[in-house]
């Protein structure tokens, strides 16, 4: 197994090198160590930094000025580029011990047996790192986390946004931000979970398109990279430490950088988890013993207990470290880390690596949309998943949101179907996430709502008179309304927003207690249905209009799926003398949601991409190719097709007849439910998620 780490890109020449490994030694093997003679004195390899702009550099290395405060050491030095080709030299005998970052450490230990000697340690003494996002003071992430509203989660406004991570594999800059984002469902894994590849996919499908991780000697890498990068504008959330500001950008000894900010013009994020610190590491298959406990001797010496006398001449303080081993110092890392794709197969303890961690997958629907006529469809969905996951699959009915969040949230069961409203309280009340969606015929994640009126009524020779713009949403006003069952509540939702968005109710002369009912009863006539009437109709509303019953009714679809002549579906009525009038609002198509606590990110992306494969079954009917004809579900996959399950069993056709859709793609919470949030924040507090 292949490390997925940068290798090691030794661009400094011999001579360079010779230079460098003399100069070095001739600085610490100063007056400091003149009562040792060379032949008492031990020889030892460090890693050093190849992209030194110095010589003097050298000095910036927190160890390398550590053991020169020893008289038992003759340093030598090896060239490395990247963390990753720190890990080579150590695993190849190139160097004895390296001062690594915390990740690197860990991946070390867990994939070489590399082992931790000692840990550097901050002012106050910690061994860790908290890890913080720093935004401009001036961005929306900024005020989301400033003013005081629980609601308003900063974290929610990432997604797009053009990140300033310091480089791969770097914990605090680079894996605990990935970890945390992934971990709490606010971004999915695009790919396999256990492919650590599948991380670059993941970060361009989250963040801006063109995001990725800044690579070894360039401008944006490193911790001092990420904050220029911030500070510059060429990101808009930086990935670092708690102190990294005030180390980097703050008039110090070394002086203030020119592109940084006012440290009043950053904003810090609450933390996403502490990090190891930097650790001495190294081999222990190539490290003697007696070696081993000098250096421990040598580095016990700069605790801070034992601070050292001697440090670099331009350094604000002195580096400490601490004696202790890799499972002090690593364990409690790996929950924070196996989120990152591929993290948890290549590291895991266990031989194999099951793409479940849990023995059989629970689905919720409700009954108000799946109901006998769906019996069919929901086994052969069952069936499918179950053969996809090889896992048993269980389908459980509620008859009420509120219980299907609750299970949810519980964990008696993974996964709940939920449309648009349904949805947001999920989100908002229940803390669930997106996982996917399922697309409109158009495909596309939204639906439009449309006004529907008969062909003789005044708002339809409006909307037809081709010599003026005539047509007024006012034209409804007191116009009765065709509630459908289902819809009723998203209906009267979007359509109380949409009246005070658009000034046709004013919002102040709204009761703070009104409901959505209240605010559309005061333009439209609502008398002609109840939750428990006969006279609340289904989709097919032509109904209504034949009764009488109502003048006005709201669909969601698009126009393709309201003409019955170019596409049979369970909605079409344009044969009925109806018209449709311009689109109101959009609305999200059904999702399903999980709780991110409960489910895993391997194992719900591992489901979900079960799901998506849905999508690549197609029904073929009589089709010839190469001289043969194939009828069955054809699986683009795998170039197969299966001409002895029956046609309900293919996946478009699951799609088709349980979710009206024409596939399942993926998708955020953040992505898929804000606009649906920012339109109905017009209404009263309370009254939706009430």
């Amino acid at each position: 197994m292949v490390l997925p780490l940068p290798t090691a890109n030794f661009r400094i020449n011999l001579a360079i090198l010779l230079f460098l490994s003399a100069s070095l030694n001739g600085c610490l093997d100063g007056s400091n160590q003149a009562d040792v003679n060379d032949a008492e004195r031990v020889p030892i390899v460090l890693a050093l930094d190849s992209n030194l702009e110095s010589v003097s550099g050298i000095f910036d290395d927190s160890l390398l000025s550590t053991l020169d405060s020893s008289s038992r050491f003759s340093v030598g030095t090896y060239p490395v580029d990247s963390e990753g080709a720190k890990i080579e030299a150590l695993r190849f005998g190139h160097i004895d011990v390296a001062l690594v970052d915390g990740a690197t450490a860990w991946m070390g230990w867990k994939e070489y047996g590399l082992q931790v000697l000692a840990a550097e340690v901050d002012q106050q003494g910690r061994s860790y790192h908290n890890a913080h996002a720093w935004v401009r003071s001036t961005d929306p992430i900024a005020t989301a986390h400033l003013d005081g509203d629980q609601n308003t989660d900063p974290f929610e406004l990432f997604e797009g946004r053009k990140p300033c991570f310091t480089g791969w594999p770097d914990s605090v800059g680079a894996l605990l931000p990935m970890g945390f984002l992934l971990g709490l469902g606010y971004a999915n894994v695009m790919g396999d979970p256990n492919d650590v590849d599948s991380l670059s996919s993941t970060i361009r499908g989250f963040f801006e398109e063109d995001s990725m991780m800044p690579q070894p000697g360039t401008t944006y890498y490193g911790s001092e990279g990420s904050l220029r990068c911030l500070s510059e504008g060429q990101g808009d959330i930086a990935f670092l430490t708690d102190s990294a500001v005030q180390e980097i950008c703050s008039d110090g000894d070394n002086g203030r950088k020119d592109w940084c900010l006012g440290t009043e013009d950053y904003v810090m994020l609450p933390t996403f988890g502490r990090s190891p610190s930097d650790a001495v590491l190294f081999n222990p298959d190539s490290l003697d013993e007696e070696v081993l406990a000098l250096l421990s001797a040598a580095l016990e010496s700069s605790s801070p207990e034992n601070p050292s006398s001697e440090g670099p001449s331009d350094a604000g303080t002195v580096t400490t470290y601490i004696t202790t081993d890799s499972l002090q110092h690593l364990n409690g890392y790996s929950a924070l880390v196996y989120n990152v794709p591929g993290m948890q197969s290549y590291f895991s303890d266990e031989e194999s690596q099951s793409d479940l961690d849990i023995n059989e997958v629970k689905i919720g629907l409700p009954t108000h949309v799946f109901d006998e006529h769906h019996v069919s469809s929901i086994a052969y969905l069952r069936e499918s998943l179950e053969e996809k996951l090889n896992t048993n699959v269980s389908i459980n009915f509620f008859h009420d949101i509120d219980d299907l969040i609750a299970n949810l949230n519980s964990g008696d069961i993974h996964l709940g179907y939920f449309e648009g409203l349904d949805s947001l309280r999920a989100w908002k009340l229940g803390d669930l996430s997106v996982l996917a969606t399922f697309q409109s015929y158009q495909d596309r994640n939204r639906l439009e709502i449309y006004p529907v009126v008969s062909n003789d009524s005044m708002a339809a020779g409006a909307h037809l008179d081709s010599s003026s713009n005539s047509y007024s949403f006012e034209l409804l006003r007191n116009e009765a309304i065709c509630r459908s069952q289902g819809h009723d509540t998203s209906t009267l939702a979007l359509l109380a927003a949409y009246l005070i968005e658009t000034g046709h109710i004013q919002s102040e002369d709204l009761d703070p207690s009104s409901t959505t009912q209240d605010i559309v009863a005061s333009f439209f006539v609502l008398n002609n249905g109840t939750p428990n009437s006969s006279e609340f109709y289904p989709d097919n509303i032509a109904d209504c209009f034949q009764t009488e019953d109502g003048d006005v009714a709201f669909v969601y679809g698009s126009r393709e799926e309201f003409d019955c002549e170019s596409q049979t579906t369970e909605i079409c009525f344009l044969d009925e003398g109806l018209l449709v009038l311009p689109p109101i609002a959009e609305y999200p198509t059904p999702s399903i949601m999980y709780n991110p606590s409960n489910l895993s990110v391997v194992t719900r992306t591992t489901i979900l991409n079960s799901i998506l494969s849905l999508s690549g079954e197609m029904y073929l009917e009589n089709f010839t190719s190469l001289g043969r004809s194939y009828t069955g579900c054809y699986d683009i996959s795998i170039h197969k097709v299966d001409d002895e399950s029956p046609r309900g069993a293919c996946g478009s056709e699951i799609l088709k007849t349980l979710f009206r859709s024409n596939g399942a793609s993926r998708t955020t919470t953040q992505t898929h439910l804000e606009g649906l949030n920012t339109m109905l924040s017009v209404l009263p507090e309370g009254t939706i998620l009430a």
